[in-house]
């Protein structure tokens, strides 16, 4: 019996812990600076909580990597939303040392606790997580870390480059007429090059248009492949197209195609436009992006496509005199019954093909996709929050109701927000937490309402001399003993609510 009784402890143990391994990019921020490198998350679910460990976590220097260690935050509880599991922490970390071959020494052993805090989605078998990392004590900074791709661009600062063809370059991720398909991709010329004028970092990429024959061939770069079909510049022929099912890789060793799983709301980039000579009746750059299943689409179309999800263009870019300006660009959708598996981005000098000038360039950097998360109002048990307002995250209200998270209803602005809705009940009342996420996990906003029974409200409570301070986090869990460097939501004997920075 007691074999039996062991046997099936262990297969309940096994039942109850379930380990996942993700090897996914990671690109780390540190003072407005990017680099992308890959790593492993391991995600483990214990009992309907969950630890995550971003193991060999190292930052890049100019001298190669810096072994930081392994970074772990435990007993995370997890919210539903759609398809999607959530996981949102503020927890005080001890850094250990890893593991990783080749780093002889790890910082680990030199810092102290520090406070992180994580946004993070599960969804199928993709895993999307954005950690602050407080070094402030230590390094004097907050090192950002986004892990997981398909929600942002790689490489969108156009700091890395591969060679194509030749000696010429392209950036990591974009493509020109260098690596170019079609009958006519030999005469084609070249029209991109790595600038060292950038918005930020130290380079930006430099499309730039040539003449051949007289001529005007447009400079364009695409997150596809341009294909030169025709000698005739408006042939649609001559385009930029993805297609996941091909396996062509470019010079980096990376498809011709850049995989985008969720709906942004815009595209933003910083551009300089100049016309080598004004061309009133052509003068302007363009821009745009089509999101797809990730089957076969091109730019310009040369049908009607039904795996469209979204389009945003901008063909009105105007000459910026010299100046960085940065443009925003919202997406459109559609009504197929498709879902995101891929973005098509295509810059050109000009809107109109084999028009403007032989010396018409387009500087671009700094590209992104915005994904809101504005939440507009508040309601419980159909009553409205008084005075929301997206910038005040504290409120209170009287209620004689009982009140779950279902009670709560979010007014939102954007296309792919998730809300965390949690309540917790407190000796007067309840206390309500919401938190709104941008769909990449970058942003957040929190709210909470602390919903007063009113027999118990304020005007009549009684002396509570003898009562203690009540702490929350801003995900509404009370907590016995505040820690320094997090933000709460205190609750005093006499009944006023404060929030404050330990």
């Amino acid at each position: 019996m007691r074999k039996i009784s062991t046997l099936l402890f262990v297969v309940m143990s096994a039942i109850a812990v379930h380990a996942t391994d993700y090897n996914v990019p990671i690109t780390v921020t540190v003072n407005g600076v990017s680099s992308d490198q890959t790593g492993v998350i391991t995600i483990v679910e214990n009992n309907g909580l969950y630890d995550l460990t971003l193991k060999n976590f190292m930052l890049q220097s100019e001298n190669g990597p810096m072994g930081v260690g392994n970074v772990e935050l435990t007993e995370i509880k997890p919210y539903q939303d759609g398809t999607a599991t959530l996981l949102t922490a503020s927890k005080q970390v001890t850094i250990t040392d890893g593991d990783a071959p080749g780093i002889q020494v790890w910082m680990a052993s030199m810092l102290p606790p520090v406070n992180v805090i994580l946004r993070g989605k599960i969804e199928g078998e993709r895993l999307r997580c954005y950690l602050d990392i407080d070094m402030t004590e230590s390094l004097q900074q907050v090192i950002q870390v986004a892990i997981g791709g398909g929600y942002q661009l790689p490489n969108p600062s156009f700091e890395a480059w591969h060679s194509s063809s030749g000696n010429y370059v392209e950036p990591n991720a974009w493509h020109s007429f260098e690596s170019a398909t079609g009958s006519m991709a030999s005469l084609a010329g070249h029209h991109i090059e790595k600038s060292s004028d950038a918005h930020s970092g130290e380079a930006s990429a430099r499309i730039y248009a040539t003449s051949i024959f007289g001529v005007i061939a447009n400079g364009t770069m695409t997150t596809g492949r341009m294909n030169a079909g025709a000698m005739v510049a408006s042939n649609n022929a001559n385009n930029a197209y993805l297609d996941m099912s091909k396996t062509d890789v470019d010079g980096n060793g990376d498809p011709y195609y850049v995989p985008l799983y969720s709906r942004p709301d815009s595209i933003v980039a910083w551009v300089k436009f100049k016309q080598g000579n004004a061309n009133s009746a052509h003068p302007y750059a363009t821009i745009s992006a089509v999101i797809t299943d990730g089957t076969y689409y091109q730019d310009p179309e040369d049908k009607t496509y039904t795996n469209v999800v979204a389009k945003a263009k901008n063909n009105q870019i105007a000459t910026t005199d010299n100046e960085w300006v940065r443009i925003s660009v919202p997406f459109v959708y559609t009504e197929n019954a498709v879902d995101p598996q891929a973005v098509l981005i295509t810059i050109s000098t000009n809107a109109d093909p084999g028009q403007g000038s032989a010396n018409d360039e387009v500087l671009i950097d700094d590209i992104e996709f915005i994904y809101n998360a504005k939440v507009t109002g508040l309601k419980i048990k159909g009553q409205d929050v008084p005075d929301f307002s997206m910038d005040k995250t504290s409120y209170e209200i009287e209620l004689d109701q009982e009140i779950t998270a279902d009670d709560i209803e979010v007014a939102v602005e954007g296309k792919s927000i998730h809300v965390i809705k949690d309540v917790t009940k407190t000796t007067d009342g309840y206390n309500c937490t919401v938190e709104a996420i941008s769909a990449d996990m970058s942003e957040v906003y929190s709210y909470t309402v602390m919903v007063k029974d009113s027999s118990t409200g304020i005007r009549n409570m009684h002396p509570a001399a003898k009562q203690q301070i009540t702490h929350y986090t801003l995900d509404g869990r009370q907590v016995q003993a505040p820690l320094s460097g997090h933000i709460y939501i205190s609750r005093h004997a006499n009944g006023t609510i404060t929030k404050s920075l330990r």
